[in-house]
């Protein structure tokens, strides 16, 4: 077999006059033997050696994993830093890869709200107030850094918008009547390989005159509304808690009426599921995820210690109890769970207090105050690039 390699050293490839410095690669041939093991040495050797820069490493391996507010700082950097974390290519990077919880949006009784940053340094919002927008706004759900808001009002309009770059899109009115109480779910799932992100609001849209609950789609993709073919007949209660959750292609609401109605959003299909009660008042338990299963969160507070209780599987069944102390001071009995930002990191509101409880080192720390009331609405938000528009197609002059 003569398939090994070796260098081709013929005579005629140098001339007798030329400098060392002047060879070139010599060119290595698949159908001849190559001599000896000294050959391959020698030939590695004209190989050329790029320094790789500090800089660049960190622009294309690290950059992505950074929250928005972070990059911004970094645009100053070089201009080639900044046209890199102003392209939309970066954009759409930085949206895959950043998914954590930056902090929360809350809002008491439709005044103005305002942002609670996890790492006000790293993760803040230049205008919490959502001002940007053209009215004022019911902040109400959102996912992956966009962020959706309802219109004040008897004729109700959402707007999509991103705070970090304060893009927005006003949303064509819906076709059933969804009120200021909209069990409304933002979904967006951006993906590395795919460029036409897309969004979806699924709405569980309760009948005031009779027990149905029927749900509203809008798509990005189509600018347009549309009723699903699927209508649930099998509740008593008519009201949603908390908006609703998504998690891996199926939307999910807690019922007043003692279960939990999951939504399949490939197959729009519905099905129930039980809601725990534990004699624990409605409303202050949540949905959340936890090493990527679907769990239910419901906490007590009484005498400065909070037993929360979590439920898992598809029949809810008990997994855990955690019992903490601390000493929120006066909380009229009001604790409320707010969801886990991590697997080890569980969100409380306890009165007009939001706490971090950190599971494995059982550790509490005070996140933020609320100032304007003991019930606010809480939605978490992920600081990142997400464009509101297709991503290619980014104005450049948004993202500052």
């Amino acid at each position: 077999m003569e398939d090994d390699f070796r260098l081709l050293e013929d005579a005629d490839d140098f001339e007798e006059d030329s400098d060392d410095s002047s060879y070139e690669l010599p060119v290595i041939s698949c159908k001849s033997k190559a001599k000896s093991v000294k050959d391959y040495a020698e030939a590695a050797g004209y190989a050329v050696r790029k320094e790789v820069l500090l800089e660049d490493v960190l622009k294309d391996h690290a950059l992505h994993l950074l929250p928005a507010k972070a990059l911004f700082r970094f645009k100053t950097v070089s201009r080639g830093w900044d046209r890199w974390i102003s392209s939309p290519l970066f954009a759409h990077r930085q949206t895959t890869y950043f998914s954590n919880i930056s902090g929360l949006f809350h809002q008491v009784d439709g005044r103005i709200p305002s942002f609670i940053s996890f790492d006000p340094d790293a993760c803040d919002v230049p205008v919490p107030s959502l001002n940007f927008l053209p009215e004022h706004v019911y902040v109400k759900t959102s996912s992956k850094g966009l962020l959706c808001c309802q219109s004040v009002g008897e004729n109700v309009y959402y707007y999509i918008c991103n705070p970090v770059t304060k893009e927005w899109k006003k949303l064509p009115e819906p076709t059933l009547y969804h009120g200021a109480e909209a069990a409304i779910v933002l979904v967006f799932e951006p993906n590395l390989v795919n460029f036409n992100e897309s969004y979806e609001l699924v709405c569980a849209v309760t009948s005031p005159d009779h027990p149905v609950v029927y749900f509203e789609i809008y798509s990005s993709r189509s600018s347009s509304w549309r009723v699903s073919d699927t209508v649930c007949c099998e509740l008593d209660g008519l009201e949603f808690h908390n908006g609703g959750y998504y998690l891996k292609g199926v939307v999910y609401w807690e019922s007043s009426s003692g279960v939990i109605l999951a939504f399949d959003l490939k197959d729009e299909e519905y099905g129930i599921l039980p809601r725990p009660a534990n004699g624990v008042q409605y409303g202050n338990g949540t949905l959340t995820v936890r090493h990527g299963e679907l769990c239910y969160i419901l906490p007590c507070y009484q005498d400065n210690v909070c037993t929360i209780y979590i439920y898992g599987n598809m029949d809810m069944s008990l997994k855990s109890v955690i019992n903490l102390t601390y000493d929120a001071g006066i909380t009229s009995g009001v604790c409320r769970a707010l969801g886990f930002i991590s697997d080890d990191i569980l969100i409380l509101a306890l009165g007009m207090k939001v706490i971090s409880y950190h599971v494995r080192e059982d550790r509490v720390e005070l996140v933020g105050t609320s100032k304007e009331g003991p019930c606010p609405t809480y939605v978490p938000y992920v600081n990142s690039l997400a464009s509101v528009r297709h991503p290619l197609i980014r104005d450049r002059g948004l993202i500052f």
